[in-house]
C-alpha cells in the first residue's frame, strides 16, 4: 500500500509502503534495490512511514516517525 513516492536524478524510485511498514529503494525499472527502512531496522517502532524527504546533496534519507511527529529517523548513504 504504497502511499507516498518520490525519485531522484539516477531514476531510483523511494515508497513509503505504509502496509508494510517500510520504505524499500527500487531502480527505474521498478526493481527492488534494497529497503532502507523497516520495523526491524530502526529502534523505535515504525508503522505507517507516510511522510519522508531525502536529500540528494547530503544523501540523507529523514523518515517521520508516525505516532511521535517530533522523532525523525535518519538513513544516511543512500548512494
Amino acid at each position: 500500500m504504497p502511499c507516498r513516492v518520490s525519485t531522484d536524478s539516477e531514476g531510483r524510485v523511494l515508497v513509503a509502503d505504509c502496509g508494510n511498514h517500510r520504505i524499500p529503494l527500487l531502480n527505474s525499472e521498478l526493481q527492488l534495490v534494497r529497503v532502507l527502512v523497516d520495523a526491524d531496522s530502526t529502534q523505535v517502532e515504525l508503522k505507517w512511514p507516510e511522510h519522508f524527504h531525502y536529500s540528494e546533496l547530503t544523501s540523507q534519507l529523514h523518515v517521520l516517525h508516525d505516532s511521535e511527529p517530533s522523532r525523525v529517523i535518519s538513513i544516511f548513504n543512500l548512494r
